[in-house]
């Protein structure tokens, strides 16, 4: 018996889909068999399982490939639309050649007009004609251009159609049926009644990734975000009106960690010298010293599904509760986390991205400036959040907007539950900064063991002034040069740097970093001062 099923939820990860497929039926008490018909072909035949609500056992599932008689109605059918499409595509490139003469038509008459010949008169055209064939040229080859960047748009969609009725036709191959993948499901019913069968299996060549809008608002100090998602497929059937689950599982990853095996050190032996000409065959794999492999198993997900599962169906009317769906759902797993998006989509077998709404809520958010004075005029405003959520925010995309204007487009790395995470919201010309060269040269050594050595002086100022109505964060940094040899000696003289401070503080990279809070209206100066020092007789490269 040929079931009615449809989708009635799917499970999206990273780089597939579980998919549910329902079907109620009233059958007679008794052994049956029930058919799946015309499942995608990207199943997963291991992953196929079983259940539902009835009184039945279940007695065997299995994966089978049935043969449909294609009608030539049919096949003669599709070869027709595939003809009529080329001709149209034939009629798209007949459009492209013409308009591509008539480019070439204008081009040559500009040239023409512009290029002086022996007959030509010796009047030149006033500043008006020129004008007006100026004008004529720009706008005829602005119409051409348009009308080719059309035609060849509409050349490509057709392309697309073309080639799905040619995997179509070749998928039919030279005879007069088609493949198509089935289920079927064995079982007894121990009384006449309803049943309802729920057929779960895993597909590829379906994903979801993750994409984000920040509203920042720098007068109550919060963000808004918008945590959404891109989801595509192409397995093979659509997903109509369904319920949409995302998961952040990653089962491509095996679940199984590696296992480290003994590290052996011996002496190496060269191998023998193979005489030209041959006779001796030496195989790589042979000679070399055995290596330890092992085996990543991959979790297939319900790999519990298949051929000759049994189990029974006890059928227990119940009612399932009405409740308001909320934006989504997240259910936390022990490895995982899954999104319950709010209502029933459609997602069809197309690529074509469908975009879902994951969570929206407002978080606190702490600014900050922060400036490089060497390599930019401006400041720099950042905000920093923490994910108060109970998931994670994975990594993607992100549409950053500051009090309703868009300012930037930024990459978010992965944040997990009570991690912080910052992100620049564009330039505040609220600061003023300025880095000032103010000399550069040789301080003379009056010891006795300095007169081989060289002492070049770099001295400058940093200027940051707060134009802003409030007392604001920011952070500036600068940098010293790096010592790559140790007869080049680097020596901040100021400021006077110990040790990292709520003030200063520097890195491995000879990063310095200032931390200041300036008032409204406040300048703050930074005297930078570096010496280097090296031998007379070489010279450094690199220094300025």
């Amino acid at each position: 018996m040929m079931l009615s099923s449809t989708v009635s939820s799917v499970t999206v990860f990273s780089d597939r889909a579980a998919v549910t497929r329902t079907a109620t039926v009233e059958l007679e008490a008794g052994e049956h068999t029930l058919i799946f018909d015309n499942l995608p072909p990207s199943i997963e035949q291991k992953s196929i399982q079983v259940n539902g609500i009835g009184k039945a056992v279940l007695g065997n599932v299995k994966f089978q490939t049935a043969y449909e008689e294609m009608p030539e109605t049919d096949k003669k059918k599709l070869l027709d639309d595939k003809q009529q499409l080329e001709d149209r595509r034939q009629d798209l490139e007949d459009d492209i050649r013409r308009l591509e003469k008539e480019k070439n038509f204008l081009d040559n008459i500009s040239v023409k007009i512009t290029t002086p010949t022996e007959e030509s008169e010796s009047t030149e055209l006033d500043a008006g004609k020129w004008q007006q064939i100026l004008s004529f040229y720009s706008e005829k080859l602005s119409v051409i251009d348009k009308s080719l960047r059309k035609i060849e748009r509409d050349k490509r969609e057709l392309n697309d159609q073309i080639n799905k009725l040619n995997w179509e036709l070749q998928r039919l191959g030279g005879q007069h049926r088609k493949t198509k993948n089935q289920v079927a499901v064995v079982l007894e019913m121990t009384v006449s009644g309803s049943l309802t069968l729920n057929l779960t299996y895993i597909v590829f060549n379906a994903s979801w990734t993750p994409v984000y809008d920040f509203r920042v608002s720098s007068e109550n100090k919060q963000m808004n975000i918008a945590y959404n998602a891109l989801i595509s497929q192409n397995t093979g059937e659509n997903w109509d009106e369904t319920e949409l689950k995302l998961s952040t599982a990653r089962p491509q990853v095996s679940g199984y960690q590696p296992e480290l095996s003994p590290w052996r050190l011996a002496i190496h032996v060269p191998k023998p010298v193979v005489p030209a000409g041959g006779g001796l065959y030496e195989s790589a794999v042979a000679s070399a010293p055995a290596r330890n492999m092992f085996t990543k198993k991959r979790a297939d997900l319900f790999r519990e599904g298949g051929d000759n599962m049994s189990q029974m169906f006890e059928a227990d009317e119940a009612e399932e509760p009405v409740m308001e769906t909320p934006a989504s759902v997240a259910e936390a797993g022990a490895t995982a986390v899954f999104f319950g998006i709010a209502g029933k989509h459609s997602v069809k077998t197309d690529g074509t991205e469908h975009k879902v709404s994951i969570l929206m809520q407002d978080f606190s958010a702490h600014f900050r400036y922060s400036a490089v004075p060497k390599l930019s005029q401006f400041a720099y405003l950042k905000a920093r959040v923490t994910n108060e959520t109970e998931f994670p925010f994975l990594a993607g995309e992100a549409n950053v907007f500051l009090d309703n204007n868009f300012v930037a487009t930024t990459h978010l790395q992965t944040v997990a539950p009570t991690e912080q995470f910052w992100t620049y919201l564009g330039i505040d010309e609220g600061f003023k900064v300025e880095h000032k060269f103010l000399k550069k040269y040789e301080k003379k050594e009056t010891q006795l063991f300095s007169k081989n050595r060289k002492v070049l002086m770099y001295e400058y100022l940093i200027r940051i002034k707060n134009h802003k109505k409030t007392t604001e964060e920011i952070v500036v940094w600068d940098q010293l040069p790096i010592s790559g040899n140790e007869q080049i000696k680097v020596q901040l003289v100021e400021p006077v740097f110990k040790e990292n401070s709520d003030t200063i503080k520097k890195n491995e990279l000879e990063y310095l970093e200032w931390f200041f809070k300036p008032k409204s209206g406040e300048e703050i100066l930074i005297p930078f001062k570096f010496s280097v020092e090296f031998p007379q007789d070489v010279i450094v490269d690199g220094l300025i």
